[in-house]
């Protein structure tokens, strides 16, 4: 476990406290080392909050600031930006809760996924983690009548009319999930994404299944109503490959969650209530993707001690992007062609970390070569062209890409 004052003299005292406050949630700290932090540490407190808010680590840190003496006004704006989260939390998982059975009404079958109803499962409490978004599984087959009963509901939805062109066999094979607005005014106050897929098409599986085992589920309350959710060993792996490969473990909410689930399965293992599915689904896991380097992370940065098989990858470089804060996705507007190959560049030099075998790197590494150039819905939205001119957009892409990286239906 890296020495906190080495933390604080190589980054901030700000990011040292967040990572100390996360510690005395695993237990591998305490009250005291806190104390004695800030008692000889000059805290820049705004430069704090920015920090926390781009580790998406609020909840926990804040909730454990706010048991020992501060100043007023630091403690003050602590908790009311802690009632804030927890009250958006509970909206999130009321929201869940009532789409959830809109659409059962309607004969669609959706299921929980990260967001409100991950913080439940795993550390017991809803409001104990950030997310902005409502994310729930779908069956393809029940995506059109989905989209037409949130649509009635008063949800906007993104790119309906490239679904529609592009015909639904063809979204379902090149994306993972179909996204939706509610708006009350100008202000947006639900952001859904119904997910038939765990991760993008152009990232390589060396376990071939990006769908969601949804056979067998368990059930929590989420709100006031018992909900079907996914089972802890399935959700774990959704969400340790998504935190891998999507996110590449860029901020340190994805190095919180999988310690908090890591414990979790352990503790479920420890009391013989797996069987040997599950076991199997875990023993694949760690063949197959390089959870011993994020075992040794968790370690490094949150002093949890995990079983670790082998690992040869140094963490230095992980590590030194999460503290840093320097994960970030595409900025619309601002050097877009340098930025481009950065983001692309950086996004592939840590996603290939999280597999084992070289022949899998690779494999992953040709894959997302020869898919990034595969046409999006911004490609063929900013430009309409009849469908028999399709192949014009691999031409378009390019170009798409290098001066217009973002949304360029919004430019």
């Amino acid at each position: 476990m890296n020495a906190i004052t080495d933390i604080n003299n190589k980054y901030n005292s700000s990011i040292a406290l967040i990572v100390l406050c996360c510690r005395i949630h695993f237990k591998s700290s305490n009250l005291d080392d806190l104390k004695a932090f800030i008692s000889v540490n000059n805290i820049d407190w705004p430069e704090f909050y920015i920090n926390c808010r781009k580790q998406k680590v609020r909840p926990i840190v804040y909730r454990i600031l706010l048991k020992i003496e501060l100043p007023e006004a630091i403690k003050k704006s602590l908790s009311n930006e802690l009632n804030r989260l927890t009250l958006q939390s509970f909206e999130q998982a009321k929201e869940t809760e009532r789409i959830i059975f809109l659409c059962g009404e309607k004969g669609i079958n959706l299921i929980p996924y990260k967001g409100t109803a991950f913080s439940k499962q795993f550390f017991g409490n809803i409001g104990m983690r950030e997310s902005s978004d409502i994310d729930l599984i779908i069956t393809p087959e029940d995506l059109p009548k989905a989209i037409e009963t949130l649509e009635k509901d008063g949800y906007s939805p993104y790119q309906k009319e490239y679904y529609q062109w592009v015909g639904h066999e063809n979204f379902i094979q090149f994306h993972k999930d179909f996204s939706f607005d509610k708006h009350i005014r100008t202000k947006r106050i639900h952001h859904v994404e119904l997910h038939f897929n765990i991760i993008g098409k152009t990232t390589y599986l060396p376990d071939y299944r990006n769908t969601f085992a949804t056979q067998q589920t368990t059930t929590y309350q989420l709100f006031q109503k018992e909900v079907d959710c996914l089972l802890p060993v399935e959700h774990f792996r959704a969400v340790a490959l998504h935190h891998m490969l999507m996110d590449t473990m860029g901020y340190l909410k994805t190095v919180v969650d999988l310690a908090q689930m890591f414990q979790s399965i352990q503790d479920i293992q420890s009391n013989q209530e797996l069987n040997s599915k599950e076991i199997a689904v875990l023993k694949k896991m760690e063949e197959k993707y390089n959870l011993s380097l994020v075992k040794n992370l968790i370690k490094s940065l949150l002093g949890v001690d995990l079983p670790i098989y082998y690992s040869q990858i140094s963490i230095n470089s992980l590590r030194k992007r999460i503290l840093s804060g320097s994960y970030r996705k595409v900025r619309e507007n601002k050097s877009p062609f340098f930025d481009t190959i950065s983001f692309t560049y950086t996004q592939l030099k840590y996603s290939t970390c999280f597999y084992v075998k070289r022949i899998d790197k690779f494999k992953h590494l040709s894959k997302s070569f020869i898919n990034i150039m595969h046409p999006q819905p911004e490609d063929c939205t900013s430009i309409i062209l009849p469908k028999y001119l399709f192949f014009m957009y691999y031409i378009i892409r390019p170009f798409r890409l290098v001066f217009f990286p973002g949304d360029p239906t919004k430019k």
